[in-house]
């Protein structure tokens, strides 16, 4: 229960945080947003009784961070009337369903395996699909923050702004790969290796998308795309070239990918 009061109470925080962005611009707007991440991210540690910023463990307050971002950015993309007040309900439950989905503890003393198992094999589940929403959201986001972040929102981007824009996609695809993959056990090293292949992916199809200029969300589902082929390719228990079941997939949403970039081109 304090689990779930604390993640209340840290996404109504959050919420509050980003209708305030919505009427701030520049420097004031990027503060605001490294506030709500900031709240997020030490308010998901401190309820886990991890309170050294140097001992936060960051496959935990990963997503937290994203949903804090994401409440910031998608705020700014509505209406303040009468929207606003659905993105403040939005964003407050998100945050709280994130922070409690990490939160949420998973063995207790005298716990029967089957049941502890079932709860771990439950929020893995729910920590994929909400790094995997939590990406395209993120994606979509940026928009909100950066003028023309969103490919193909009619606003031209500047080389700072383009810059920027790079920089959150590689930092969003970068913790939500991390995400998906310490999931799995992991030493140091790997989670490293995790974050640089992700944010690598990320990197050059978040510079394609923009380059093309693809409309609205377009751009924001290929990048999620990339993450999920890479994803599948990381999982794979057995050699990639013997898992045919994986390649047909592979090749399925590869297909899909380059559909949507093609009927992306024409509707321009």
């Amino acid at each position: 229960m304090q689990q779930r009061n604390g993640a209340r109470e840290l996404g109504l925080i959050v919420a509050t945080l980003a209708v305030l962005s919505r009427f701030v611009e520049d420097e004031t707007l990027w503060a605001a947003a490294a506030l709500a991440v900031v709240v997020a991210v030490a308010g998901t540690a401190s309820i886990l009784g991890e309170l050294r910023p140097w001992r936060w463990p960051l496959d935990r307050v990963a997503l937290p961070g994203i949903a804090a971002f994401v409440s910031i950015g998608t705020a700014r993309l509505v209406d303040p009337v009468p929207w606003l007040a659905v993105a403040f309900a939005g964003s407050w439950a998100l945050t709280s369903w994130v922070v409690s989905t990490e939160t949420a503890p998973i063995a207790k003393s005298g716990m029967a395996a089957s049941v502890t198992a079932a709860r771990a094999h439950a929020r893995s589940t729910s920590a994929r699909l909400g790094a995997f929403a939590l990406a395209f959201l993120g994606f979509a986001a940026i928009g909100g923050i950066i003028p023309g972040g969103v490919a193909g929102d009619g606003q031209p981007l500047r080389l700072g702004a383009f810059l920027a824009t790079i920089v959150l996609d590689v930092a969003i695809g970068g913790l939500a790969g991390y995400r998906i993959a310490a999931l799995r056990p992991h030493t140091p090293g790997q989670a490293v290796t995790a974050f640089y292949l992700y944010s690598m992916v990320v990197a050059p199809i978040g510079v394609l998308v923009r380059v093309l200029a693809l409309p609205r969300l377009f751009g924001p589902a290929i990048v999620v795309l990339a993450i999920y082929v890479l994803t599948s390719l990381r999982e794979s228990d057995e050699p990639v070239r013997f898992n045919v079941r994986l390649l047909e997939e592979t090749g399925v949403l590869l297909l899909a990918g380059v559909a949507v970039l093609v009927v992306g081109l024409l509707v321009k």
